[in-house]
């Protein structure tokens, strides 16, 4: 089984929430979104009901995924399969000014 690594970077609520700008997450080819986000609801349990889902595997839908800053996963898209070295850049479409 190929393992693979991506960076999840942390930005506005969820840098605060994490106390962290970003980590790197060792994945098995094939996973999906919902394994990244599940991931992270288990590593960062204070994003749980305010960026992330209760469930654990799907984020709140004012927040988003943007890849390598060229693409947006939209809340539909949660079977996106990340590839290595993928910047996974999580937004809060909320963020005030």
């Amino acid at each position: 089984m190929n393992r693979l690594e991506i960076r999840v970077e942390f930005t506005g609520i969820s840098r605060v929430l994490t106390g962290e700008s970003e980590f790197v997450i060792p994945l098995v080819q094939g996973s999906q979104i919902s394994d990244v986000i599940q991931q992270i609801s288990q590593r960062y349990p204070a994003l749980v009901g305010e960026v992330v889902e209760k469930d654990g595997r799907s984020l709140i839908p004012t927040n988003l995924f943007s890849v390598n800053g060229e693409q947006i996963l939209h809340e539909d898209q949660l079977d996106y399969q990340p590839k290595s070295g993928d910047r996974l850049i999580l937004l809060s479409l909320l963020a005030g000014g």
